[in-house]
């Protein structure tokens, strides 16, 4: 008989942090990330998705969300960013999303003036197939950094783990993306401890190929 309580007890307690972890997620979830759907004013025909926050939960879900709703109802999709940045594991779930929508779509980047693509923002942005700017757009690149998930304060991390996660994100998204390389690597001896701001202008007369096309 105590087995079976025992074993009835552990149910209850599964049941209890399963319900728990439910309800922690919808709470990230909800009210967070509003992603406005409209018809692009940038590529005319084109149905614009326009994310306005930083780079975090549920931002990957709410794309895949917007394209099954507007997969049958267009070929051509501009993600309108205006970010400053954020996790580096929901921009690659972001990243993978709209690699998912290109198989089947035309998908285009874009940042309109006064706009800001920062830190995370940036790899994001660099997926589109046509990557559009403002030349009064915001940029700006610095070292991915660790923060401490309570209080979103950077985390000072010994040396040889700060080189191997810079090292790592540099490889993932900087190193195969459209960026020039000779560009890239002015950036990459600029940027320890600082954070580099450029203008969409200032991109393209540098030749960085982070941007296709001024509109």
């Amino acid at each position: 008989m105590p087995v079976l309580l025992n074993r009835l007890l552990l149910l209850v307690l599964f049941a209890i942090a399963g319900f728990m972890a439910w309800e922690f997620q919808q709470k990230l979830y909800a009210n967070k990330g509003r992603l406005v759907v409209t018809q692009s004013n940038v590529v005319p025909g084109a149905v614009e998705f326009l994310w306005s926050s930083e780079v975090e939960l549920p931002m990957a879900r709410r794309f895949y969300e917007a394209f099954q709703e507007w997969k049958g109802k267009t070929k051509h999709i501009v993600i309108r960013l205006n970010s400053p940045g954020g996790s580096l594991g929901e921009g690659r779930d972001v990243i993978a999303v709209i690699e998912e929508m290109k198989k089947t779509h035309r998908v285009d980047t874009y940042v309109g003036a006064l706009e800001n693509c920062l830190s995370m923002c940036v790899p994001i942005y660099l997926h589109g197939q046509r990557r559009l700017a403002h030349a009064k757009s915001r940029w700006m690149f610095h070292e991915p950094r660790s923060v401490d998930f309570f209080t979103d304060e950077a985390v000072k991390e010994p040396e040889f783990e700060r080189k191997r996660m810079v090292k790592n994100y540099v490889q993932k998204y900087f190193v195969n993306s459209p960026i020039r390389k000779q560009w890239l690597d002015q950036l990459l001896k600029q940027w320890q401890g600082k954070d580099i701001w450029l203008t969409g202008q200032q991109l393209v007369d540098t030749n960085s190929n982070v941007i296709t096309e001024l509109r």
